[in-house]
């Protein structure tokens, strides 16, 4: 058996595999600290840069998801309006038609007029008071509010709003008028032939308070679709950067455990392989 004291290559090469193993040690506690499998960009390049871009899009998807549920609150704010309109307007198709019956004379009906003249100036404080945001929805003519629903450029929809004003008569012989979309519906009961054109004029205008009513509604079911698809893909992506980024606590766990024991091991070893070295001062007594 050949024994050296100025260099003991057993000690060296245990000592060496010791430093691999306490860097592995190192690894496993810093994973099982964060949860983490890649903490930087050393770990696994291609798998953060991957990671990295999972979490960004998985971010995106989520504020589109609120930019869209704004806009939901928009078409509904902007329906439940509409809704008291219509209510309005039905009050009004009531009182045209009372108007039309010739049981009554110029004089109610220029009480009947007066009566809607009231309910038109109500519907024009709606159009006008109507906002979301501080943006008023109707009375600032055509408002187009576009909703970035998507983490991308040019994933977005716009939800048009026509004009919508009502000018109330200001006394009892004044007619009322309603525009939408810039067409103008004329009420007036101040006479019976008056009044029974009035009536289809109100029937006009409840259909085009039901179709900017419509075009509201239409853009809140595109964008609950919108925000249900966002959810699917926010979900599977995050899943999806998880399975890249976070560790398997079981494995790591049995991986630390390992490299523990062969710490121990080792340090064990090394005592043994400087011990080699003492055998010399056997020779030397």
């Amino acid at each position: 058996m050949a024994l050296k004291i100025n260099y003991n290559f057993q000690s060296d090469f245990t000592h060496a595999n010791m430093l691999k193993t306490e860097h592995n040690v190192n690894k496993n506690l810093e994973r099982l600290a964060t949860g983490h499998r890649i903490n930087r960009a050393a770990d696994d390049a291609a798998g953060l840069y991957i990671a990295d871009q999972l979490k960004t899009f998985a971010v995106s998807l989520d504020q589109g998801t609120r930019n869209a549920q704004d806009g939901v609150s928009l078409a509904q704010i902007a329906q439940g309006s509409l809704e008291e309109v219509y209510n309005i307007l039905n009050d009004i198709k009531a009182k045209t038609i009372q108007a039309a019956n010739d049981t009554n004379d110029d004089t109610n009906r220029k009480t009947i007029q007066q009566d809607i003249n009231k309910l038109v100036d109500a519907i024009g404080k709606i159009f006008s008071d109507t906002e979301f945001n501080g943006r008023t929805i109707f009375s600032s003519g055509v408002q187009t509010f576009t909703i970035q629903y998507g983490g991308r450029t040019n994933q977005s929809l716009a939800i048009v709003s026509d004009t919508a004003q009502a000018a109330a008569g200001a006394n009892s012989a004044a007619t009322s008028t309603v525009t939408i979309g810039g067409t103008a519906y004329t009420i007036n009961v101040t006479g019976q032939t008056k009044a029974n054109a009035a009536i289809s004029q109100v029937d006009a205008l409840i259909k085009a308070v039901d179709r900017v009513a419509a075009k509201f509604g239409s853009a809140q079911i595109e964008l609950e679709k919108i925000i249900s698809n966002n959810e699917t893909q926010r979900v599977n992506t995050n899943d999806a950067e998880s399975r890249i980024r976070n560790i398997d606590f079981a494995k790591e766990m049995a991986e630390f455990t390992k490299n523990n024991i062969l710490m121990q091991s080792g340090t064990a070893m090394l005592a043994q392989a400087n011990q080699q070295s003492q055998l010399v001062l056997q020779l030397l007594r």
